[in-house]
């Protein structure tokens, strides 16, 4: 199945040392794709070249059937929300609103109706005359989506949309988010560096590192089968063991290869890698404990709350073991 949106081999050079790509993925019409990853690994630039803020130095993009390498922003017909939301605080909400509009057709006689659809759609019907200074976190959050939306874009670029927000919030806020993306059916790419978000959000995560994609698949695809070191520590909670630690669970290990355990795949067992438990935090359904073995090396085994007490003596069985070469220096 072909892509409504296309990366081949785009790549941006900032200096000799640090680039993006060459990045080659799809993102296919109606899907959710979430850019997951940590601070300079090249997200936010991935979201800049596709709306077209930056200019690639190699590959093409293609829109639909378009290809808007070279197209101008306003041209490509993406909408976009940016961390901040980027609301003018001396216009009032459905002013702001309307701003999206401008250059692009919509705006003048009618673009009254167009700003109300686009507000009614986000759940703010009857907020025009609003000052944004009014509203809460999670409104202006919807005002910059129904701004974004009012003109129609073939793709919404969002990025980093809920940071701003109270963590008591930001839950609620992604399922309706989503649910709103889902209702209206636009093609979408957003940046968080938050796994959790990414894998409520987005039917596909791209995990980039580097400004290279380590990884693109759905949430259980990154978690059960990682392909590289970096995506199986990066999503989720892991243990990394090396050398005498790796070689208790996974017999001959060789050199420059690390064995990774999930917390919740070590277990405590009848028999098994001896260690002595030194801290429990709980966590109410199930509780985190922290282990030491013989060598040293100190893991964490997720368990029900009281299957052991600090200073216990117990035996560890793995229930599955990922195997990676470590990368080089």
């Amino acid at each position: 199945m072909s892509g409504f949106v296309t990366l081949d081999g785009v790549r941006k050079q900032w200096s000799p040392t640090v680039s993006v790509g060459p990045l080659s993925f799809d993102v296919l019409q109606g899907e959710i794709l979430a850019l997951l990853g940590p601070s300079g690994s090249g997200k936010t630039t991935v979201l800049r070249l596709l709306a077209g803020f930056e200019t690639s130095d190699a590959g093409r993009i293609v829109i639909g059937d378009e290809d808007v390498t070279a197209t101008p922003p306003a041209r490509r017909r993406c909408g976009m929300v940016f961390q901040h939301y980027a609301l003018f605080p001396h216009l009032d909400v459905g002013e702001n609103v309307a701003f999206g509009l401008r250059g692009r057709g919509k705006g003048g006689e009618g673009g009254g109706g167009v700003v109300a659809d686009a507000l009614k759609l986000v759940g703010l019907e009857g907020f025009e005359r609003r000052r944004v200074q009014e509203l809460s976190g999670g409104q202006q959050q919807r005002v910059a989506l129904a701004r974004a939306l009012a003109p129609e874009p073939r793709v919404l670029l969002l990025d980093e949309p809920l940071s701003n927000l109270d963590p008591a919030l930001r839950e609620r806020t992604r399922r309706e988010l989503r649910a709103l993306i889902k209702r209206v059916g636009i093609t979408s790419i957003f940046v968080t560096h938050e796994q959790e978000e990414a894998f409520d959000l987005g039917d596909r995560v791209a995990v980039l590192e580097s400004g290279r994609l380590e990884q693109l698949g759905t949430a259980e695809e990154l978690y059960e089968r990682p392909v590289s070191l970096f995506v199986a520590t990066f999503v989720g909670q892991a243990n990394v063991l090396r050398g005498p630690a790796a070689r208790a669970f996974g017999g001959d290990v060789p050199t420059g290869q690390v064995l990774v355990i999930r917390p919740e795949r070590l277990q405590f067992a009848a028999a098994g890698v001896p260690a002595v438990v030194r801290e429990r935090r709980y966590t109410g359904a199930a509780a985190f404990f922290l282990v030491e073995m013989e060598c040293g090396e100190r893991l964490e085994v997720l368990a029900k709350p009281h299957a052991a007490r600090v200073g216990d003596r117990v035996c560890l069985a793995a229930e599955a073991v990922m195997r990676f070469v470590e990368p080089r220096a």
